[in-house]
């Protein structure tokens, strides 16, 4: 939505690192040159320590591409084994031979020989190993012994690249490792406020979003929050920065979910009046903390009765279509002496539509309960925001879409009197903000277009005071 909506040429804060998209702030640019000086110069052993998400595997990407023609780089992102697999999956890398089984020495050997060859081929070897704090200790005990007993005649670079972990295990190794220097490396810190600011002008920039754009978004308030949040961290940043975007344009939306929908009939004179009533009943909730209570037990009462009565109730098939995913019951067929699926029969052809009407007003219902603060610590998914006068028609037609039973139970609409009117559909109530993300994330298709985004019960409600 946004990327149409800003004509941004890609997503700013997509999560897969681009080397062509490089902050050069925050001293990354520094670091970067300084790790191709080293290799250049024949440095053994170069560490670059940073926090998860701090941008690690963007620069060693950036250092495979800079380096010359003549240096073969091989680039480990999961060093998971034993010195010996390590060896193996070089040796491989280097052009061995992977048919065949050879002893764990013999790969020893095979990779000294092809270090030599590449020497006298005047080619150089850097071998970068991407979240090296995952390394047995073992393992990289014999990493570091074999640098260091190699000697700078083997031509050989290793750029250990991991969270802060990785130099406590390398500490303990300093006893014996006295041969190399184990501390020669680099730290990437968190972004600063003012380095996440221009962090986000810059990946904005980038895309091709207008000064103008960028400031009536991230704003100096906007900007200390994401910055109070992730803490300068940049995956964090990155996913903070991607929620704004989706929330400012689901803010400022005004198109309705169907192109061709009927004019919305006027109001009833009983409807209008039912939803006059509900509001007033959320404005005495809001005044009236004690009355609150006493409404907030009234409806968990009405709850724990209704949940008594359902499972008192017979077992007579549901007359509504069965929900995609959930078993269809079974019910005799008189005529063809079989069975149908849902009790039809043959005859009867497909189910009735759904009330989209119907739906919509059970849905505004059960979303009043909100409005008592009983989800108040909760969190949810705001999947769309509708400023029209068809808006109400617009959510009915497509809560009677088919693909819209599995979910509806877990759809909360929530009313804001304007004009035009505005009508919010949240999806779902989770424990935690985590929590919300997954789910936003392992959403299927069609509610996805929507570009959902999580925010806490508490915001929500906010939007119907502004």
């Amino acid at each position: 939505m946004y990327l149409e909506h800003f004509h941004l040429s890609h997503s700013p804060f997509a999560e897969e690192p681009d080397p062509e998209i490089f902050f050069p702030g925050a001293k990354r640019e520094e670091i970067c040159q300084s790790l191709i000086l080293d290799v250049l110069s024949g440095k053994q052993l170069i560490t670059l320590i940073g926090r998860e998400g701090a941008g690690k595997t963007l620069l060693c990407r950036l250092v495979v591409d800079r380096l010359p023609s003549e240096y073969q780089v091989i680039h480990l992102d999961n060093p998971v084994g034993a010195f010996d697999d390590l060896v193996r999956v070089v040796c491989f890398e280097l052009g061995a031979d992977p048919r065949g089984e050879r002893a764990p020495d013999r790969y020893f050997e095979e990779l000294q020989r092809l270090l030599q060859r590449r020497q006298s081929e005047r080619i150089k070897v850097v071998l970068i190993v991407d979240e090296a704090e995952k390394l047995f200790l073992a393992t990289l005990e014999r990493l570091v012994r074999f640098i260091g007993e190699g000697g700078e005649e083997q031509g050989v670079t290793v750029i250990l690249a991991g969270r802060p972990e990785l130099q406590a295990n390398l500490d303990q190794l300093a006893v014996f490792c006295a041969t190399i220097d184990i501390h020669s490396g680099y730290s990437l810190e968190e972004l600063t406020e003012s380095e996440t600011r221009q962090y986000l002008r810059f990946r904005l920039g980038a895309a091709g979003m207008r000064r103008e754009q960028y400031e009536d978004i991230f704003t100096e308030g906007a900007v200390a929050k994401i910055f109070d949040a992730a803490r300068g961290n940049v995956r964090m940043t990155n996913i903070l920065a991607e929620e704004a975007l989706q929330s400012f344009c689901a803010e400022k939306s005004f198109m309705v979910l169907l192109d061709h929908v009927e004019p919305e009939e006027p109001e009833s004179e009983n409807g209008s009046r039912w939803e006059d009533k509900l509001f007033e009943v959320y404005e005495l909730l809001r005044s009236n903390k004690f009355f609150t209570g006493a409404v907030a037990g009234a409806v968990i009462a009405v709850l724990l009765t209704g949940v008594l009565l359902m499972g008192k109730s017979s077992d007579r098939p549901s007359p509504l279509p069965a929900r995609e995913g959930s078993e269809i019951p079974l019910v005799p067929d008189k005529e063809n002496a079989g069975v149908v699926p849902g009790g039809q029969s043959p005859a009867q052809g497909a189910p009735e539509q759904r009330d989209g009407d119907k739906l919509f007003r059970e849905r505004l219902a059960v979303s009043a309960s909100w409005l008592t603060g009983i989800h108040k610590e909760k969190f949810t998914i705001q999947l769309m925001m509708l400023v029209s006068e068809q808006a109400q028609a617009s959510i009915a037609a497509t809560l009677s879409q088919g693909e819209y039973a599995q979910v509806v139970d877990r759809l909360y609409i929530l009313r804001k009197k304007t004009t035009p009117p505005t009508i919010f559909v949240f999806h779902g109530l989770y424990d935690s903000l985590e929590a919300a993300r997954e789910a936003r994330n392992n959403m299927p298709v069609f509610l996805r277009k929507h570009h959902p985004y999580p925010l806490a019960v508490a915001d929500a409600l906010k939007k119907l005071e502004k």
